[in-house]
């Protein structure tokens, strides 16, 4: 399985806990960590996404499935796949894809995303609540320090994998 969207040149940030996941989820399933199917983007976008499909598809081994940090990623790499469907590669039959997000973009592509679709409104809620305590500790010495927070997930099921 591949990944695009690594970012090992920042810290802390959103394509390291996905990297981080990506990974622990190889080690659950028995399967090697290969750098060969690692693609690093310098940002979550469609024309990224596309090259980075086109260069694991150019690669020694072709992956079977790809695990796109972002539903971009996810389009570019799908337009990819159809140009090289005119040759013969199949999407979900060949390669299957998946995202991260849930855009509507995607819902509407052809065909569907499946993402990993985290949950909006906690994230909404959650977002607004760390706010409110930080404005109303009503001094740097009282203010609540930075804090992880994780919301429930889940995979939609669609028509690429």
């Amino acid at each position: 399985m591949a990944a695009i969207g690594t970012q090992p040149y920042s810290r802390g940030g959103t394509a390291q806990l996905r990297t981080e996941g990506y990974l622990r989820a190889l080690d659950r399933a028995g399967l090697l960590h290969d750098q060969d199917f690692q693609r690093s983007v310098h940002a979550l976008h469609r024309a990224n996404g596309a090259r980075a499909m086109n260069e694991l598809l150019d690669g020694p081994t072709a992956p079977d499935a790809v695990f796109a940090f972002s539903d971009e990623l996810v389009l570019g790499a799908l337009h990819t796949a159809h140009q090289r469907g005119l040759r013969g590669l199949r999407v979900p039959e060949d390669i299957a894809i998946v995202g991260f997000d849930d855009i509507e973009d995607g819902r509407c592509s052809n065909p569907p995303l499946p993402p990993v679709s985290p949950d909006k409104q906690q994230i909404a809620e959650r977002s607004l609540q760390c706010l409110a305590d930080r404005i109303y500790s009503h001094s740097p010495a009282n203010a609540t320090p930075p804090q992880e927070v994780t919301v429930p997930h889940r995979l939609v099921a669609r028509s690429t994998t």
